[in-house]
């Protein structure tokens, strides 16, 4: 209790000491300098730049814009300090926007530069703040831009990307949605295109079907009907099969066979999901030629080795690797 006490003395004598009054007192008169002349700042005329998004709406599906406005207009506005300070606040949670109606300013001729008067910056910028706020200037002074009444023409998507499977999967269809997509443009550009063409892509490690959001390729003087497809990719799956196939002599003389143990072989590989059934173990031709055999002098073993492999097979194993062999010669009959 008394150790409590003691600490509450100390506190007290720091508070409350003649030191720390005269501390507190010079800290209150700074405070009420400080707003004295915060108030009279915010009384004051001030100016700020601020910045203004540009944006043109109500485009017609037909027209390209082939120059666009300036992303911003950099504004010197001329308020009290008061007024600059709130509108600065508000813009942090709504940015200033200036939006400017196309069909005010089509010319309705096929090709066309417009340039915004000066003048309908100020009056529509007068909208966007107080009424006391006096716009002192802004940048760029000239506001333009520039569009084509194009025609329009369908074309068939081409995709420009790489797709990977995982090991134990193979790509079964690929299909593109939409497959043909509508572009805006001058007829001297629509002549000349033959297709659209997707931003290049890779698609790795596909495991699964699914369909994947791809952007079409930008290019100046051109619009498409939709910025983006989709591309469906059907996915198929690997299984092993094994079959027995006969080991076979090629090009031997008439009075010559070849003989091996074993006679047979397993043929293990990997084959697509949906040809499982198809592959036969006639499909697969091992076999020796008897120019081979001659020049295999130094090993008494045969290495065996494929010579024909069906398609759609793939990780190939012969099992035995190699087998004995000798060359039987055949007696010919009396008659």
């Amino acid at each position: 209790m008394s150790k409590g006490k003691n600490i509450f003395n100390q506190w007290r004598d720091l508070l409350f000491g003649t030191k720390s009054h005269e501390l507190l007192v010079f800290c209150f008169f700074l405070a009420v300098s400080f707003g004295f002349w915060l108030l009279q700042a915010l009384n004051e005329t001030l100016e700020r730049e601020v910045q203004v998004r540009l944006e043109l709406e109500n485009i017609p599906d037909n027209v390209v814009i082939i120059d666009s406005l300036p992303p911003t207009l950099s504004v010197v506005l001329r308020d009290r300090g008061l007024i600059l300070a709130r509108h600065s606040i508000y813009s942090l949670f709504q940015p200033n926007r200036l939006k400017l109606d196309f069909a005010r300013y089509d010319t309705k001729r096929k090709d066309a530069e417009v340039y915004v008067p000066a003048t309908d910056i100020v009056r529509m910028l007068n909208r966007v703040f107080d009424a006391s706020t006096k716009i002192t200037s802004f940048r760029p002074d000239t506001i333009r831009y520039a569009y084509n009444h194009g025609g329009s023409r369908k074309f068939p998507v081409r995709l420009a990307g790489t797709f990977e499977t995982s090991r134990e999967n193979y790509i079964k269809s690929i299909s593109i949605e939409p497959e043909s997509v509508l572009v805006f443009a001058p007829k001297v550009i629509l002549d000349t295109m033959h297709a659209v063409y997707s931003e290049p892509f890779l698609l790795e490690e596909l495991h699964k079907d699914g369909s994947h959001p791809i952007s079409l390729r930008k290019q100046k003087l051109l619009k498409y009907e939709q910025e983006q497809i989709n591309i469906k990719v059907d996915l198929g799956f690997y299984t092993e099969k094994t079959v027995e196939v006969p080991v076979m002599g090629l090009n031997f003389p008439a009075e010559k066979k070849l003989r091996t143990f074993p006679a047979r072989v397993a043929i293990t590989f990997r084959v697509e999901s949906g040809r499982y059934q198809q592959v036969k173990p006639e499909d697969f031709v091992l076999a020796t030629t008897y120019e081979e055999l001659l020049s295999n002098t130094e090993d008494s073993k045969l290495h065996l080795h494929l010579k024909t492999v069906p398609e759609g097979v793939s990780d190939v194993r012969i099992l035995p690797p190699d087998v004995d062999y000798l060359i039987e010669q055949m007696v010919p009959e009396q008659n």
